[in-house]
């Protein structure tokens, strides 16, 4: 009775181990989302892994940012300064929202609403970021995985393996009572075991997704107990239909755990393993699991966007809790408008703001080198895309309609392709020219255009393709050096500027958009600072001189 009593003991010894355990574990995953709330991550950032669930999707979307475009406005670096997520799905779902800007106004609208819940409600969104960090893993990377086209591609000598199971039952049944029969298993027998462990391989590949397929569908079943913004028509449904997964998965060995066995526990498992080689019972259960799982691959993404949602919409939030000044953009109908007030680039620290209205014209911008266009060129496109995204943008105030974005901002020339920059500035501004007639208003970002030809065909071309994309409701912002294009597209195009000046012989920028033409050049003084010979510097003087005037004459 004593033995009895003092097991009793250490069962309510360990009970209460856990519990202070788990409280503690809690607490402490408490106080690092406490203490990361509102700050970006430090993490490293796996692209190839964060991209996959955008490269598996096969709907029709709205508009998909170009390679270009995500060259433009730096999208890795921009993406690790928004992606403020918790779980691996969440992030690629963020990652996904991100390259592909949304035209449903009411969409935006309902992330903007679910964005507001979590700000306001912080202890709920502090117990839902803990149940988050079940998926936390980076191996809930491979999750999106399962929603590849086919999971595992079937041998056409599968639908022969039931007719060799039954063979090797009816053959160990019979091996007691006939004893030379088991000289016939041994043909069968070693025939299964090189099919085992030629499985194995297939089996390795779902090592990580199935068993975080398993903490996908019970952490869906927390969250759908808590009072969450999000829709849950379809949640219920879906954990449902994929719960049969969770009992099935458990005849499969997926070298999960790690936890070090005594040799009686080795001698067990080697055993069960052993029976599973004679019968066959992984390739069944995988070969039927996954194919199971491709019918039902609706279901696994309906959990995946349900939790994907819900931690993007905690990210936007801690990122407008971060201390920047951000608002939520205005959208109006489709109209040659568009309006910022304040708006700043967010990946430079004490960014120069700036404000501007445009209305019925596109914009063309005049200014030296590291005046602040290009800049700007970045700073309006990338808010522009936060707009139809996180419905988050980094200024006080952000008024569009709702626009498919286009650039050709950063080009380089691809030696080894035998491109010149020339010919890839060709190629890509013929990009943007295609999508003029697309029967949508689209957003055209242009930093210096043809820059890798000559001046007279430069400003020809330029001026051409310039008032061709600016065709209907569609709005460019351009910039550039040739300031015989202001002329050229007074009546089309806003003219705005950025200057510097030169104070103590020092070169002084303010990034502060102006209205007008730029009326000062400042290139031959800056050589001048550069204490570049006198010859040099009187030679440029005369013949920048002379050009002026025969400018002014051809006028």
């Amino acid at each position: 009775m004593s033995y009895a009593y003092v097991a009793i003991a250490l069962v309510c010894i360990y009970a209460v181990w856990v519990y202070f355990s788990i409280r503690s574990d809690r607490k402490n995953s408490l106080d690092k989302i406490r203490h990361d709330w509102g700050r970006p991550k430090s993490d490293y950032f796996p692209f190839h892994h964060i991209s996959l669930y955008a490269e598996l999707q096969k709907q029709k979307f709205f508009h998909q940012l170009s390679e270009q475009t995500l060259r433009d406005i730096d999208f890795q670096e921009l993406f690790q300064f928004i992606d403020r997520t918790t779980t691996r799905p969440g992030q690629q779902y963020l990652y996904n929202k991100l390259i592909r800007p949304s035209g449903n106004i009411n969409e935006l609208e309902t992330l903007n609403s679910q964005v507001k819940f979590f700000t306001n409600h912080t202890g709920t969104r502090e117990s839902v970021q803990q149940d988050l960090l079940a998926l936390s893993n980076s191996d809930a990377y491979h999750l999106s995985a399962l929603l590849r086209n086919q999971l595992l591609k079937r041998p056409k000598w599968l639908k022969w393996l039931v007719a060799d199971t039954m063979v090797v039952v009816l053959l160990l049944l019979l091996t007691p009572f006939y004893n030379v029969i088991a000289l016939f298993l041994l043909i069968p027998a070693t025939l299964n075991m090189v099919l085992h462990f030629w499985n194995k391989g297939n089996t390795d590949s779902f090592t990580k997704s199935f068993p975080q397929l398993h903490v996908l569908i019970r952490l869906s079943e927390k969250l759908l107990q808590k009072e969450l913004p999000h829709p849950k028509d379809k949640v219920a449904q879906a954990i449902a239909a994929l719960k049969p997964f969770q009992s099935k998965i458990k005849l499969l060995s997926l070298g999960q755990g790690g936890s070090v066995k005594d040799d009686l526990a080795q001698i067990g498992t080697y055993f069960v393993d052993l029976i599973k080689a004679f019968l066959l019972v992984e390739i069944h259960v995988l070969y039927h699991l996954t194919k199971e799982l491709e019918d039902k691959q609706h279901h696994i993404a309906t959990l995946f966007e349900y939790v994907g949602n819900i931690d993007l919409t905690i990210s936007v939030a801690s990122l407008r809790a971060e201390g920047k000044e951000v608002c939520v953009p205005q959208f109006i109908a489709p109209h040659k408008k568009i309006s910022s007030k304040n708006i700043y680039h967010p990946l430079i620290k004490k960014c120069v703001t700036n404000t501007i209205s445009v209305h019925t014209k596109s914009v063309l911008i005049t200014g030296s080198n590291m005046s602040g266009k290009t800049t700007f060129l970045r700073t309006l496109i990338i808010n522009s895309v936060l707009a139809q995204t996180i419905c988050t943008c980094f200024a006080e105030a952000f008024t569009t309609p709702i626009l498919k974005q286009f650039s050709s901002i950063r080009i380089d020339d691809d030696l080894l392709k035998g491109s010149s920059y020339y010919f890839e500035e060709i190629n890509i501004m013929n990009s943007l020219v295609k999508e003029v007639n697309s029967g949508h208003q689209n957003l055209f970002v242009s930093d210096e255009v043809f820059k890798g030809t000559n001046t007279i065909e430069r400003i020809a071309s330029a001026k051409a393709i310039l008032s061709y994309l600016n065709k209907g409701d569609n709005l460019v912002f351009v910039s550039t050096h040739d300031v015989e294009l202001s002329g050229m597209l007074g009546s089309e195009y806003d003219l705005y500027h950025f200057t510097e000046t030169i104070e103590e012989d020092q070169l002084h920028f303010d990034h502060r958009l102006k209205a007008g033409p730029l009326t000062t050049r400042n290139a031959i003084r800056l050589l001048e600072l550069s204490h570049y010979p006198d010859e040099i510097t009187r030679e440029a003087n005369r013949i920048s001189s002379q050009l002026t005037n025969q400018q002014q004459i051809g006028l």
